[in-house]
Order: structure tokens, then sequence, then C-alpha cells
């Protein structure tokens, strides 16, 4: 844990020295970055139900008398391959707003830094 927070304040410290062309390219660069992440985790979302409905055919398959719906659901649902791939789903998801935050934190701070830099050159202009 001490290493990710010491990454994200050396990062942090970083963020002074970057021109705003810099800022342009790491927003952009992350903003695809969560764009596929998102697009995966939708990816898998979409496959959930056909996923759940292989499992549940197997299981069937699988068995020698006939199984009510509901509680094939709950057995497939309750399978390893489904459970691993919730967690994906989640983990993609999570992978993906933590993208987020940074792009728009990199967008604020393009901002912050064009308005400091309006400020400087109207300040210089009323010397």
């Amino acid at each position: 844990m001490g290493n990710r927070v010491e990454g994200e304040n050396h990062e942090q410290s970083q963020h002074k020295d970057l021109s705003l062309e810099e800022i342009i390219h790491l927003a952009n660069k992350i903003g695809l970055e969560h764009v596929e992440k998102r697009r995966d985790a939708e990816r898998l979302e979409l496959l959930r139900t056909s996923i759940r409905s292989r499992i549940m055919n197997k299981i069937e398959a699988d068995s020698m008398e006939k199984i009510p719906e509901a509680r094939l659901k709950r057995l497939a649902e309750a399978n390893p391959e489904y459970i691993t791939l919730l967690e994906e789903i989640a983990k993609l998801r999570g992978e993906s707003e933590k993208l987020r935050v940074r792009y728009e934190s990199y967008r604020n701070l393009f901002d912050a830094k064009r308005t400091m830099i309006s400020y400087k050159k109207t300040e210089l202009k009323t010397l």
C-alpha cells in the first residue's frame, strides 16, 4: 500500500512541472485507456446472460433429472465460472472508474494552469 501512495504522490508532484501540451497528451492517453476498460466491462456485461445460459445448459445436461428453471439459474449463478465473470466485470469497472478520475484530474489541472497563465499575462500587461 505504501508504494501505491508514494507513486501517486510522485505523480502529483510532477503535475506542477507539466506543460499544457503534456497535460493534453496525458489526458488523451488516459481517456483512451478509460474508454477501452469501459468497453471491455460492457462487453462482458453483455455476454453475462449468454454465459449464465451456457452454464445452465451444462448443469441440466449433466443432471439425470429435470431441474426447474429458477433452481438452474441459482445453480448457474453460484458456479465458479460465473462468479469469476462477475469479479472480472467488477475489476474492469473499478479500473475504468480510476482512469476516469485520473482523466478528469488532468482536465482540471489543464484548466487551472490555463487560468493561471491567463492571469499572469494579464498581470504582466498591467505592470
